[in-house]
């Protein structure tokens, strides 16, 4: 009887323990919910700050992104016509051609002096200080938004040169409003805010093409960046959302725009949602509370005994776990190893964003936009001060945000992993597949895979010369000097090759003593009558090592003209018809055909 009733007594002593603790966690929920209630109040505007920046910063990095590809091609621009000679049309010929494969709608080509080699002098004069700002500095800029006679707005990209007579001259590709208006119409955004490119007197730059009322020129004045303002327009007096940061370019600002009355219709609908859940779980509480505990015991212990794997496996491995929140704007290592650590505790993504490789800036923020549009990425990056130096090394990133996946968090989860030995290995072998070992030159099959991929390009009145180079008597160096030797006037050789022929020229040695020069874009027979003299007299120059004086070297060539439609085999035959006609006339000599 004793021991039942002790029995009795703990169940009961149980249950109202049970009750107790259920009375009591029950009252710290609902005072829990009240707090997180009232921080949600308090918290309305940080929360939209943060969205706002993060759009904003998303949409700055696509604008600068887009800038340095239009800069770009206006050097790769800029580098051709500085290749084609002095003529004045012939730069204006061969510029035209370059527009076309551009989203540039007009294109100017400015001489030092001022004077217009190609395009439009109205664009001229409207461009002139974008021009001479880039002809007296040097280097690239972007100009600012102009609109022509025409009613179309333009920006350009500017470029300078140097001409081949020695003047300086600068390149300008002018693209319409619309291109930015598209970039500006890319980005991912809800339908009640405004994305928009605007100077610093409230002037658009660009702008998405679904406008809404509020949206027009001179609404509102940005007077401070990098924080959320409440401004109101001129033309109707109403308040805004406004953020904005600055572009660094010109006097141009990235502004994300919300009216007030919009955001507030949000945020009520955030505060409804907080109270009907806390009515919900008010209801429920009392049922949910026991199972509570004890499911989160049992997770906890799974959760605390998984990490511990988790840790243990990761640090025998060359593999990291880091999770982000981008509430802090703060990325860390959740488990680390021996080859991945960060400079310090936790980064921001602008800290991230400086450690990656400028090369590999465009797929990072590439990275960033996929993980916010679809909730997962993963990229190939190369990232400094990940291995406790400041070498650059190949890593392997995934991400995923957890919002995606039912958690309801606002982090992102993902593993980085060195690849750093794998990624060179793979370089390495990729190099030595399409590279002469001796000579460091295009192999044979790597020169007539580019050789033809040039010719694909070439349109009716464009042409480029080819030419096959043999060695005078290389068999009797080899004979009597030693194939050391031999190997060391191969390497002599193509040194002059490199130190004669342009940049943008195709140099491969096919087998042997044989070399293949592809002069891109020349038809001037004048112009490879004297590269080819060049190259001969550079030849004189004789070097001497400790053991042995290197013998004269002299060459043969035999050179053709390619046109639209030819192949590398075709024009192999001509040019080594051309070289038998220089080999039969002596040594030293070449035959254009």
């Amino acid at each position: 009887m004793t021991k039942s009733k002790s029995k009795k007594q703990y169940r009961k002593i149980n249950r109202i323990l049970s009750v107790g603790i259920s009375l009591a966690l029950l009252i710290g929920f609902v005072y829990v919910y009240y707090l997180s209630y009232i921080k949600y109040i308090d918290s309305k505007k940080e929360i939209t700050e943060t969205h706002f920046s993060e759009i904003v910063t998303a949409g700055k990095a696509l604008v600068l992104n887009h800038i340095d590809n239009i800069t770009e091609e206006t050097g790769y621009t800029a580098e051709i016509l500085s290749l084609a000679g002095d003529s004045k049309e012939n730069l204006g010929s061969l510029f035209e051609k370059q527009i076309i494969n551009t989203k540039a709608d007009a294109g100017l080509l400015i001489s030092g002096d001022g004077s217009v080699i190609y395009g439009n002098p109205e664009h001229c004069s409207l461009f002139l200080a974008a021009a001479e700002y880039v002809l007296e500095s040097g280097g690239s800029a972007v100009s600012d938004m102009v609109e022509c006679s025409d009613g179309i707005k333009r920006y350009g990209a500017v470029t300078s040169f140097t001409m081949e007579d020695g003047s300086k001259a600068v390149v300008m590709l002018l693209y319409p409003q619309t291109v930015l208006n598209d970039l500006i119409d890319s980005s991912i955004l809800s339908d009640h805010g405004r994305l928009c490119i605007a100077d610093s007197k409230g002037g658009f730059v660009a702008q998405q093409s679904l406008p809404a009322p509020w949206v027009e020129e001179g609404a509102y004045l940005v007077e401070r960046q990098d924080r959320l303002l409440s401004v109101s327009s001129k033309p109707d007096g109403k308040e805004y959302a406004v953020y904005s940061k600055s572009l660094g370019i010109n006097d141009w600002f990235i502004v994300y725009a919300m009216p007030k009355e919009v955001l507030f219709a949000q945020e009520q609908v955030g505060s409804n949602r907080i109270h009907i859940f806390g009515t919900v779980c008010l209801i429920f509480g009392l049922l949910m509370i026991g199972m509570g505990i004890y499911k989160n015991y049992v997770r906890s212990y799974r959760l605390n005994l998984f990490k511990k794997k988790f840790k243990i496996a990761t640090s025998q491995s060359a593999r990291a776990a880091f999770e982000y929140d981008k509430r802090t704007d703060r990325l860390s290592l959740i488990s680390e190893c021996k080859h991945i650590c960060l400079p310090k505790p936790y980064i921001s993504l602008a800290e991230l964003s400086n450690l990656v490789h400028p090369a590999d800036r465009a797929a990072y923020g590439q990275s960033v936009i996929e993980l916010r549009r679809d909730g997962t990425t993963l990229a190939t990056l190369r990232l400094s001060h990940f291995a406790g130096t400041d070498a650059y090394r190949w890593y392997h990133v995934t991400a995923t945000r957890l919002t995606d996946r039912g958690e309801g968090k606002a982090l992102t989860i993902g593993t980085v992993e060195d690849i750093d030995e794998r990624e060179q290995e793979r370089l390495f072998l990729a190099e030595k597949a399409t590279t002469d070992c001796l000579t460091g030159l295009c192999n044979r099959s790597e020169t007539e895979k580019i050789i033809n991929e040039r010719l694909q390009k070439l349109e009716d009145n464009e042409h480029s010369a080819f030419a096959i180079i043999d060695l005078d008597d290389f068999k009797n160096i080899n004979d009597e000097y030693g194939h050391d030797c031999g190997d060391k006037a191969l390497i002599f050789f193509s040194d002059k090759l490199k130190s004669t022929f342009r940049f943008g020229d195709v140099i491969g040695r096919l087998g042997g003593d044989e070399f293949v020069v592809y002069m891109t874009l020349t038809s001037d027979k004048k112009v490879v009558e004297r590269r080819i003299q060049e190259l001969m007299e550079s030849l004189k120059t004789k070097r001497c090592s400790d053991d042995f004086k290197m013998p004269e070297v002299t060459c043969s060539v035999g050179c053709c003209i390619a046109s639209k439609g030819d192949t590398f085999d075709v024009l192999y035959k001509r040019a080594d018809s051309a070289l038998y006609k220089s080999k039969t006339k002596g040594k030293g000599l070449a035959t254009i055909a």
